[in-house]
């Protein structure tokens, strides 16, 4: 065995060993947390049915930071996880938990997981850089839940219009504005409570301005949702006006912003609106961000077997074979998973075009109910 092979296997086993402690250490280090959470008044804790689903959302955060002490690398993203996460998002607003305790929560996790590594660091001399690889992977892996459970309570209101359709429009307009209209507000000023108590000299926390942003985005969408159905509830018209919300929501006026939602038959399933609509928000924050544009079009055309949809704008531009951000990579493997593609046609000051097509299929329709013929 050569000296390299020596010191790598050396390494692997101080790796695994901290990982064991860690492990060790787990159930002491979630007691903690929720006794925490208890003592500071935070329902994640004390309401047992929330308390079970974050105690899970911790132990997987754990189990990531103990994959990268065993293999140095950070584990590979798991899309059942993920979506559980931002179903979370919904159950949140229907347990009447404001986000802001789940912001909290995700702060007092990261502060007290430090203290345990504190402990398990200790007595290993020689291991300060995997604490310099566990740290960006503690933070990640917090930072994404909270990301996805914003993102849940988006999809939440999609969801919420498709009921609409079964238990009567103008019913639902009254239980979306008085549940969660008013629970969005409510969190909305505990949230502005709770930056109003943090030292004035302390930076922003970036993860509070993502979820206040969301909270806001929620507002709009309850708001054009609760308009709109007392016209129309079908998938293609929630598509719509939570794109015009969001785009309400970021408060531009530049660029110039146009939604088109092509779909005469009403043939776009429901079970593809919520990745449509993330997609698209994705290639709009984009362009609002980066593009400089003055312009931005987004047209969604629906037909029997495909949903085709193209992001135009006349901004900046940029080369796609070497700037590849992981909001572009998102897009390519959602589309990737639902059987689509994705094409980008962009050059650097001639504007950006993303094109986006995904296939209808017989299982897609199959929580829509029946569909009749029209006329009938």
């Amino acid at each position: 065995m050569s000296c390299q092979d020596a010191l790598d296997d050396r390494a692997g086993s101080q790796g695994s060993r901290l990982a064991a402690e860690l492990l060790a250490l787990e159930p002491e280090l979630l007691d903690a947390y929720r006794q925490l959470l208890i003592e500071q008044k935070n329902p994640l804790g004390m309401n047992a049915e929330a308390w079970l689903t974050c105690r899970e959302q911790g132990r997987h955060i754990l189990a990531e930071c103990v994959h990268t002490l065993r293999h140095g690398t950070s584990a590979p993203l798991n899309p059942l996880l993920t979506s559980k996460t931002r179903k979370l998002g919904g159950a949140r607003i229907s347990q009447g938990i404001p986000p802001v305790y789940s912001v909290r929560a995700g702060s007092l996790f990261f502060k007290l997981t430090l203290d345990f590594l504190g402990r398990v660091f200790e007595g290993s001399p020689g291991s300060e850089h995997y604490l310099m690889k566990i740290l960006p992977t503690l933070q990640a892996a917090i930072t994404r839940r909270l990301e996805e459970g914003s993102t849940g309570q988006e999809l939440f209101l999609l969801d919420v219009v498709r009921d609409a359709a079964q238990q009567g429009r103008h019913g639902m307009a009254r239980e979306i504005h008085d549940r969660i209209g008013s629970s969005a507000s409510l969190a909305l000023r505990q949230l502005e409570l709770f930056e109003l108590t943090q030292s004035s000299s302390s930076p922003t926390d970036v993860r509070l301005s993502s979820l206040k942003q969301a909270i806001l985005e929620t507002l709009y969408t309850t708001r054009d949702i609760v308009t709109e159905l007392r016209t129309r509830s079908d998938a293609t018209r929630s598509l719509q006006v939570a794109l015009c919300a969001f785009v309400t929501a970021m408060a531009v006026e530049v660029p110039a912003v146009e939604v088109r939602v092509g779909d005469p038959e009403d043939r776009l399933p429901s079970a593809l609106c919520d990745d449509l609509f993330l997609m698209l928000r994705e290639c709009l924050r984009n362009s609002l961000a980066h593009a400089s544009a003055t312009r931005v079009t987004i047209d969604v055309q629906v037909d029997a077997r495909h949903v085709r949809a193209t992001v135009l704008d006349d901004g900046v531009g940029f080369s796609p074979t070497t700037q590849q951000g992981n909001g572009l990579s998102s897009l390519y493997e959602r589309a990737q998973l639902l059987g689509g593609g994705v094409s980008i046609t962009s050059t650097p000051g001639a504007g950006t075009a993303v094109e986006l097509s995904v296939p209808v299929t017989e299982e897609d329709h199959a929580d829509d109910g029946p569909r009749h013929p029209a006329g009938d």
